[in-house]
């Protein structure tokens, strides 16, 4: 029996995200990589970098490739992807590169194509090409709307830094000895892209910190001082608000719909030591027995403000699966909003770049609820991000430091 290939499994892995249309992370569930952990953990990069980069690599392609591969032959295409981001953007050694992305070919249907994979690598590995912008990255239905809602310039900036390999933020409710990289803020630590395994990093175990993104941490910043107030979070798993509302000095009842979900965010906070009432229930069927002071609303949404860490997410978003998302979000806030106490907050989240799940979304609840108004945005989150009373942040944001995810965010005070 032949030794695994990790670029055949890399091929495979492409496939069950691209003709599946899986996330990564379930298809890599799917798919048990053979091999060490150091293969497993090349082949998630290929996949990644291939991801990340796939405009920009299948238009280079167009330009080496004489005919146009038959659909039946997309193996073959996510050869010559995972062979280009080995020679260009991963500085694999070119021997290594071709020969063993040639090997996997060979063991499967597309052998007869196997020559046609090494000539067009040969070449580019000869020619050194550069690769096109990033914004070949980003679908065309997907730059209009950006470059509409942002401007084109944003939109470039956007698909630049979401084209990298994001570093790693983490959240200190408590001063901690933690490995080199930068303070963001007074409760936010950043680490550099090539940063070691999280549960590898001093203070994990003993719950120094948790992973969250600087973008992730202004929603439960909007609503303030939560000491000793009971608040409700919704959509909470895999913990990352849930803990930041509990460190904060709140009363926090966490609910999510997903078993899998609640196991993580128990976890989480096991490590963490932090307490919560975790409730597993769908929220649009859930009733609770009080109103609460606050509520935190992480809605499910596109996602495709997190493309930098999920690049599938942008080939497998369509536009209908935005309005969808959208019906439900609102059908979410507006069931949530009979939960919260008059003189109380909710605040409503969603780590998506699209009006309609954000700006959009707010000024209909507000038209709709009449005893709904903006909640003055609080004093530390910085006043570049809020517009019109609502936060609203850009992965170009904080660009020279590695950028941030996409979030949206408001405050909805509820008159007494």
């Amino acid at each position: 029996m032949k030794p695994a290939n990790t670029r055949a499994e890399a091929i495979a892995l492409l496939e069950a995200v691209l003709g599946n249309r899986r996330t990564l992370d379930e298809a890599a569930s799917g798919l048990p990589i053979e091999g060490n952990d150091a293969d497993a953990r090349f082949v998630m990069m290929l996949v990644l970098t291939v991801l990340r980069h796939l405009g920009q690599i299948d238009a280079l392609l167009d330009k080496y490739i004489e005919k146009p591969l038959p659909p039946k032959r997309v193996g073959v295409r996510h050869a010559l992807r995972i062979g280009v981001a080995q020679l260009l953007l991963l500085d694999t050694p070119p021997h290594a590169a071709v020969n063993e992305t040639v090997e996997a070919v060979k063991r499967g249907r597309d052998a007869p194509l196997s020559g046609l994979v090494n000539a067009v690598l040969q070449k580019i590995t000869r020619e050194k090409p550069a690769l096109p912008d990033a914004l070949h990255n980003v679908p065309a239905w997907l730059r209009t709307r950006w470059e509409k809602f942002y401007g084109a310039d944003a939109a470039l900036a956007i698909a630049a830094v979401a084209a990298t390999r994001p570093p790693l933020d983490l959240h200190l409710p408590a001063p901690a000895t933690l490995p080199e990289g930068e303070r963001l803020d007074e409760v936010m630590w950043r680490l550099p892209s090539t940063h070691a395994s999280v549960s590898e990093l001093p203070g994990y175990a003993e719950g120094a910190f948790w992973v969250q993104d600087i973008a992730a941490s202004y929603p439960v910043r909007l609503l303030g001082d939560v000491r000793g107030k009971d608040v409700l979070d919704l959509a909470a798993a895999p913990g990352g608000k849930t803990a930041q509302l509990i460190s904060a000095g709140a009363r926090v009842t966490a609910l999510d719909r997903a078993p899998s979900r609640i196991a993580t965010l128990n976890e989480n906070l096991k490590r963490l030591k932090l307490d919560a009432e975790v409730i597993t229930a769908d929220m649009l069927k859930w009733q609770p027995s009080k109103q609460y002071d606050a509520i935190l609303l992480d809605a499910p949404c596109s996602a495709t403000g997190t493309w930098r860490k999920h690049p599938e997410v942008l080939q497998l978003t369509t536009a209908r699966d935005i309005t969808e998302l959208a019906k439900l979000q609102r059908e979410m806030l507006s069931r949530a909003w009979g939960w919260l106490k008059p003189g109380g907050t909710l605040v409503y989240c969603v780590c998506s770049l699209e009006r309609e799940e954000g700006e959009d979304q707010a000024a209909h609840f507000l038209e709709i609820h009449k005893d709904a108004t903006l909640a003055p945005p609080h004093a530390t989150i910085p006043a570049a991000y809020i517009s019109d009373g609502m936060l609203r942040t850009l992965p170009s944001y904080l660009e020279g430091e590695g950028g941030m995810d996409g979030f949206f965010a408001v405050g909805l005070k509820k008159l007494a």
